[in-house]
């Protein structure tokens, strides 16, 4: 396994692989080959961003057993998308709109397994999908639900700006059917669910998804969250934790 952070350092941003507490600069992206710069900085003196910044996030909804409520799960992934501009890195805000606040609208996190792919993919299947991925990392797919319930799409309730939190790095290696999911607000655990509860596996969900749509070096699929997360509101914390990965901490503010 080897995690790779995205950081920014006086105003220079840059590829790293992070051992312990020490980020080793390497010379590009991770996905092709690079080399080690020699330049080395301590995780504390960097800023990380999210580790990649992807043309698009596909999530998949209602695709955990316990997430569905007794209510029979869809035959097939049902993915949907976030836009780019939700994307925001560990230690970055989420910004709950104003209007969201004005008409006290409902807003979760939804922790989530998030897969980044590393070269282009279209039409895979599921004996080859994982060929595809190149890493894992913490996904939050933060939800305005009214808006999710009300709104005859889900643009506002899934994109609004800062609403995908991703981080704090990524993660090679990892076996995606058998990683833990934890979401905690104020240090109080909301979510707590192993991948092996998803109604459709991870390869499931590329097989069908490459399909119809192009997944480019980058992109990033969320897979997915379990359970019934709690609310959130200006001032909280959130912090969703994947076994093998890290934590992805973010406040949460007003817009």
């Amino acid at each position: 396994m080897t995690n790779y952070v995205r950081f920014e350092n006086k105003g220079n941003i840059s590829f790293g692989v992070l051992e312990g507490d020490t980020v080793s600069e390497i010379s590009n992206a991770p996905f092709d080959s690079y080399q080690t710069t020699g330049e080395t900085f301590s995780l504390s003196n960097i800023k990380l961003l999210s580790p990649v910044a992807p043309n698009k996030v596909v999530a998949i909804g209602l695709n955990y057993k316990s997430h569905l409520g007794g209510r029979p799960g869809p035959e097939a992934p049902e993915p949907f998308l976030k836009a780019s501009t939700t994307v925001i890195g560990h230690g970055d805000d989420i910004v709950i709109p104003k209007i969201a606040l004005e008409e006290g609208v409902k807003i979760q996190p939804e922790a989530e397994l998030a897969l980044v792919i590393g070269k282009k993919c279209k039409g895979a299947t599921q004996a080859n999908a994982l060929d595809y991925v190149f890493a894992y990392t913490c996904g939050n797919d933060v939800s305005a639900r009214d808006w999710q319930q009300n709104d005859l799409q889900w643009t506002r309730a899934k994109s609004s700006d800062t609403f995908a939190p991703i981080g704090p790095w990524m993660t090679t290696g990892l076996d995606p059917t058998n990683i833990q999911v934890i979401c905690r607000v104020n240090g109080e655990e909301k979510q707590n669910q192993n991948t092996s509860d998803l109604l459709h596996p991870v390869t499931k969900i590329i097989e069908y998804v490459s399909a119809v749509i192009t997944l480019e070096v980058g992109d990033v699929i969320m897979t997915g969250t379990p359970g019934t997360p709690g609310d959130i509101h200006p001032g909280d914390t959130v912090e969703v934790e994947i076994g093998g990965v890290g934590v992805l901490s973010n406040p949460v503010v007003s817009g």
